[in-house]
């Protein structure tokens, strides 16, 4: 489900793949854009997004 959180947050992909889209971007601009092994994603506060994990599931960690 989609979701924001309340502050900065960066995910840093151990394993597998994350692929997020931004809600609130206007739908012309919108993409999804997935991530691998040893990308980084910063997600700025307030962010609307949504994210799905690869077939082979998705190890991250998070931080702010």
């Amino acid at each position: 489900p989609s979701h924001s959180h309340s502050s900065f947050t960066a995910h840093l992909i151990l394993s597998g793949k994350l692929t997020i889209t931004y809600l609130n971007d206007p739908a012309e601009n919108r993409v999804k854009t997935t991530y691998a092994v040893g990308d980084r994603i910063d997600v700025a506060a307030g962010r609307v997004h949504e994210v799905w994990m690869g077939e082979e599931g998705c190890t991250y960690v998070m931080g702010a």
